[in-house]
């Protein structure tokens, strides 16, 4: 079976998605870097059946995620000071400043 790349971004993009929706930054930066470097470490693979066997691991892990971020937003507690300033939440503003 020959993985299309359309699918490997749809998953991508699913999985980032994913990681924004947990309600607790640690979580959510946690997720997003993760998402980020498996795909970009397995964009470097060669092996028909070593792409395929990353292809159904993040698809299992996308699952996980979005279970998990469901149950971090029925269980969401109080924001942080980060979380609380949505300019350093999203990152457009910085520490030093």
């Amino acid at each position: 079976m020959s993985v299309g790349r359309a699918e490997v971004i749809r998953l991508y993009r699913s999985s980032l998605r994913a990681a924004q929706q947990f309600e607790t930054y640690n979580f959510r930066k946690y997720f997003y870097r993760r998402t980020r470097d498996r795909f970009h470490a397995a964009s470097r693979l060669t092996d028909a059946v070593a792409i395929e066997g990353a292809l159904s691991e993040a698809q299992a892990e996308l699952g996980v995620m979005q279970r998990q971020g469901v149950l971090n937003r029925m269980f969401a507690h109080n924001r942080t000071v980060l979380e609380a300033d949505p300019q350093y939440a999203s990152g457009t503003r910085r520490f030093a400043e």
